[in-house]
């Protein structure tokens, strides 16, 4: 613990973001509004906006409406139906765009449709923009969650409590991280909670270079802070770390932002 109070010294805590809470990445972005709210909550201001009338026709492939007048339009919150979530997605791209975020190939249908692949990619973008290019060192809860989500999709995780505790998860985002590094993590024995963690943060320590700010016995603790385990998960996603060069190749493949 004195070792992650000595790393948090200089440091911002990280931004609280309100709204519901994400435990499948492409299931409840597909409405659009929990990416509206956290894209609200990383830029600092609500955002109404209005979606200019082609880009939301070639997301719904019509081409019989009339392009030259905007289309002004609220977010659709209870029980929206597709048509409404596409607007409500269209509605947060756009929020990015005027902020001067160029993602490409991605359109509301491929965040409604739940296209995980191209979903990174636009996570991606936002650890690049509100995160690594901030001041703040340690990133939004919801903006690691999101992240972790989507490299970790088998995991099914949803806290940075419990979820660490016996070791698995760090050890499945070593192997993310790096390939071989720990291909067994899913025949791990979380009965061996404590040995998995030491085990996981040596290997991170030794071979990605991840300071172990955060001890083996607390992060198998049920005890265990989230901002503890958000401040030693966001080692990974510093630019030039592990976890950046990881997303940075594969979100390249699917080529979503510029």
């Amino acid at each position: 613990m004195i070792r992650l109070i000595e790393s948090l010294q200089g440091r911002k805590y990280y931004g609280k973001i309100e709204g519901p809470k994400i435990s499948d990445l492409s299931r409840d972005l597909a409405n659009g509004v929990v990416l509206i709210r956290l894209i609200e909550s990383l830029q600092g201001r609500k955002y109404y906006g209005k979606a200019f009338l082609p880009c939301l026709i070639s997301a719904l492939n019509c081409s019989t409406l009339n392009t030259s007048k905007y289309l002004q339009f609220q977010i659709y919150e209870d029980e929206p139906t597709e048509i409404q979530m596409l607007l409500n997605v269209q509605m947060a791209l756009d929020a990015l765009r005027e902020d001067g975020i160029k993602t490409v190939n991605i359109g509301s249908h491929d965040v409604v449709e739940g296209n995980t692949k191209l979903i990174l990619g636009l996570i991606w973008c936002l650890i690049q923009r509100y995160q690594i290019a901030s001041r703040s060192k340690i990133p939004p809860k919801k903006l690691v969650m999101a992240w972790i989500q989507s490299v970790l999709p088998e995991m099914k995780l949803t806290n940075f409590r419990t979820n660490w505790n016996d070791g698995r998860a760090l050890s499945a985002l070593l192997e993310y991280c790096q390939p071989g590094l720990c291909p067994e993590w899913k025949g791990l024995d979380p009965a061996k909670g404590l040995a998995n963690c030491e085990r996981a943060l040596k290997l991170a320590k030794e071979y990605l270079n991840i300071p172990p700010i955060i001890s083996a016995a607390h992060l198998n603790s049920p005890h265990l802070d989230e901002l503890s385990c958000i401040t030693y998960l966001s080692y990974f996603i510093m630019r030039g770390a592990c976890g950046y060069q990881a997303t940075l190749r594969r979100v390249q493949t699917v080529g979503v932002f510029l």
